[in-house]
């Protein structure tokens, strides 16, 4: 009978983080190469929801590790 892994949501969790911040800067450089194509409003808004998601790891950082 395997044994209940108790770490498994920490790991999960550090997934989710390593993947939105992959996310994070993939978006970053599609708004630096695009930003010719959008409308400023547009990139306000793509820049205001990527720091909100920014502040949010940046709290979160030392509570999950």
């Amino acid at each position: 009978m395997p044994r209940n892994d108790g770490n498994k949501g920490k790991n999960e969790d550090l997934k989710k983080l390593d993947l939105t911040i992959q996310n994070i800067h993939k978006n970053e450089t599609f708004l630096a190469e695009n930003a010719g194509e959008l409308t400023p409003h547009q990139i306000k808004d793509v820049k205001a929801h990527l720091a909100s998601k920014k502040k949010h790891l940046y709290e979160t950082d030392g509570t999950i590790k």
